[in-house]
């Protein structure tokens, strides 16, 4: 297609991305801060990580969002512009909670309704999973995952950080309200996007058939990608890329609380400096993905990532104030921007296209369980080794990690082949 198509299927993706990343940041960083402020232990702190279950889960129900879909929507757009709405209900159903309760009860209600959110969002990757698989070329991946996790990360951003300044500013109620209108606004792009129209690359007809017709259980769907020649040892790489860097940073938001920052001040520093990092960062990383190549990108980004978390170990022996503060964590979210830029492209590289969002559902499920666990681990590492050594483990963990490319470089699955020479 042309620029112009190539543009706006990457503002879509952006737009989309962006939808999925706001309730995530909520849950894992705006929350976790939140608690912290009123005095909760770091182990249960670590354990809200626990409600992101159903992007661990997603996979049991992927093969049926590949599957079943109004033709007059779209395969994509039959699930997403309902998910999109539907997010949209529960942010205004937070407008309901009063926060000064939490410590007496109504803690069970944020807790459905973050997981509620989190089950729309996921269930709602899996179709833009899908999407973006079908509709990007192999060679415009790169770029394009640098404006997704770009996406990603600002909403996960603002959802994480300016949240708690709109918090500050306009209390709880108006708060949310402006979340449900940004979910609104961004959905806007789907409605005009057609399907039909993506890249000449949607499965052929025999293709389309087979996946809407024949139902297949999702455990099937899993061992048909798994049992792929060479695919066991991209899956053992994917789980573990990013362990150390979640086991570390889950423990940021709660260190600068006990730095003595206010609540404003780090939603200015994640949802402002962070996001401005964060985008910078996915953005070099997509292209530099394409420059470097998709595994020397890998092994840099992943390097710089480990790195990264050091920073965090610095704050807490040195606290060196607001400036080290914000400087450490705009290091950690460009870093971290350029690793899943070079790891989602690989991601989309192992798709087969018939049933991309399943195979994309496989990974990033996996990926999430391990993350996950990682994170709900990490408040008991820090209460007992300290902040500091906690963040020096976390960074040789991601070093560790590395080493794994090589055995998956001498058993590289057949999809992740073809992709690099087509």
């Amino acid at each position: 297609m042309g620029a112009r198509g190539l543009a706006y299927k990457l503002g879509l993706l952006f737009c989309l991305y962006f939808s999925q990343g706001l309730p995530f940041g909520l849950f894992s960083h705006a929350v976790p801060t939140l608690l912290r402020s009123y005095g909760v232990d770091l182990e249960i702190i670590g354990l809200v990580s626990m409600l992101g279950l159903p992007w661990a889960l997603k996979f049991l129900w992927a093969p049926w969002v590949d599957r079943y879909h109004f033709s007059r929507l779209g395969q994509r757009k039959s699930w997403i512009l309902p998910l999109q709405f539907s997010a949209m209900l529960v942010l205004l159903a937070f407008t309901l909670l009063d926060p000064a309760q939490l410590k007496q009860g109504s803690w069970l209600y944020l807790f459905i309704l973050l997981g509620l959110i989190n089950l729309i969002a996921a269930t709602q990757d899996i179709a833009t999973d899908g999407l973006a698989v079908q509709a990007l070329r192999p060679q415009e991946r790169g770029l394009a995952n640098g404006l997704q996790v770009g996406g990603y990360r600002v909403g996960m951003l603002f959802g994480g950080g300016m949240v708690l300044v709109i918090l500050d500013y306009l209390g709880w109620q108006n708060c949310f309200y402006v979340l449900a209108l940004v979910l609104l606004l961004v959905t806007i792009p789907v409605l005009f996007y057609r399907e039909d129209g993506a890249a000449g690359q949607m499965a052929p007809d025999h293709m389309k058939s087979d996946v809407k017709n024949h139902v297949r259980p999702a455990w099937s769907a899993i061992f048909s990608f798994a049992l792929q020649p060479g695919m066991w040892a991209w899956l053992v790489l994917l789980m573990l890329y990013k362990v150390g860097d979640s086991f570390g940073s889950a423990m940021g938001k709660p260190l600068l609380v006990d730095l003595g920052l206010t609540l404003e001040q780090i939603g200015w520093i994640g949802g402002g400096v962070g996001m401005g990092a964060g985008i910078l960062g996915a953005v070099s990383g997509g292209w530099w993905v394409q420059s470097l190549g998709r595994v020397r990108a890998l092994v840099l980004f992943g390097v710089l990532q480990s790195v990264a978390l050091l920073g965090y170990a610095w704050l807490a022996w040195a606290d060196p104030g607001l400036v080290g503060v914000v400087a450490v964590n705009a290091l950690e979210h460009f870093a971290g921007g350029m690793a899943t830029a070079a790891l989602f492209t690989l991601m989309m590289d192992a798709c087969r296209h018939e049933q991309a969002g399943s195979d994309y559902a496989v990974q990033a499920s996996l990926q999430v369980s391990i993350t996950g666990l990682a994170h709900a681990l990490s408040g008991f590492s820090a209460k007992a080794l300290g902040y500091g050594w906690h963040f020096v483990v976390a960074m040789a963990i991601s070093l560790l990690a590395l080493l794994l490319v090589r055995p998956w470089l001498q058993r590289l699955p057949q999809p992740q082949r073809a992709a690099w020479h087509s």
